[in-house]
């Protein structure tokens, strides 16, 4: 009887974690000589309890930047999916935009523990792996659309550091992860109220975009109504700026499932030195 829910339960919060960060080790040091700026975020995941930990910690200097997170399933989701995914990412940063240049990340508790190294070039995205994929997805990526994404993890350093420019709500981010190729399609920018939560860590300015989940490329072939992970309303995505540094971190995520919202908020933060890019 439980069955179907718990399997509910971890596909909306998977999909709602998919939003920004999967897939998700310890961080390498950042590229260049400046005192980096370190940035840890800890988020909960929840639907009615508790069931998911991501930890995430990003140091960015001048010329470059190196990023890290890990996702664990906890409570009553670890009992029917069990989930520990790692994954770091390298890059430079161009013109105060990261850019990326190595992404590693490994599925810890899958069968095969298959783990993907992402290589980006000026010409060419290289991806190697432990465990060959059985294919690339139907249609499979093409190197223009590979060339154009970029990782999870500095997609969400392009947040961090921009975050409040004025398309941030108008734009579509293309995600690449080795194999699969993804947009999110942020839309309708608004005020949002800061929670005791977000007024206890500091953080100001909030406002809220909606965010639809949509497959590109590297999936298997599906009619465009199914290319959704699910998620056929949007997902609700909290921005908020810390303190007044002009650093911005996603405060939570809002996916509505038949169980009710499934929930990702950011519980810890903690943040040294100043953007070296601004």
């Amino acid at each position: 009887m439980i069955r179907k829910p718990a399997k509910s339960l971890a596909a909306a919060l998977g999909a709602a974690a998919a939003v920004v960060f999967l897939p998700l080790g310890p961080a390498p040091h950042a590229q260049g000589g400046d005192p980096p700026l370190r940035i840890r975020l800890g988020y909960d995941g929840r639907l009615l309890v508790k069931v998911l930990d991501i930890e995430i910690e990003q140091q960015v200097t001048r010329s470059g930047f190196s990023s890290s997170a890990r996702l664990i399933s906890t409570g009553i989701l670890r009992l029917f999916k069990h989930i520990d995914e790692r994954a770091v990412s390298q890059g430079h940063i161009a013109g105060g935009d990261p850019r990326p240049w190595v992404f590693d990340y490994q599925r810890l508790a899958s069968k095969t523990h298959r783990r993907v190294k992402v290589t980006w070039t000026p010409s060419d995205v290289v991806m190697t792996t432990n465990v060959p994929f059985p294919s690339m997805g139907d249609p499979p990526p093409t190197l223009e659309q590979k060339l154009g994404a970029a990782d999870p993890l500095t997609q969400l350093l392009r947040i961090t550091l921009d975050g409040d420019r004025p398309d941030v709500c108008r734009r579509s981010y293309m995600f690449f992860d080795g194999r699969q190729l993804y947009a999110l399609d942020f839309s309708n920018r608004r005020e949002a109220d800061a929670s005791s939560t977000e007024d206890r860590l500091g953080l100001t300015r909030h406002f809220r975009c909606d965010v639809r989940f949509r497959e590109v490329a590297g999936y298997g072939k599906k009619p465009p109504e199914k290319r959704d992970q699910g998620l056929k309303k949007p997902v609700a995505v909290d921005i908020s700026e810390v303190g007044d540094t002009g650093l911005w971190v996603i405060s939570k995520m809002q996916a509505p499932t038949p169980l009710g919202y499934a929930v990702i908020e950011l519980k810890r933060l903690a943040v040294r030195g100043d953007d070296p890019t601004a």
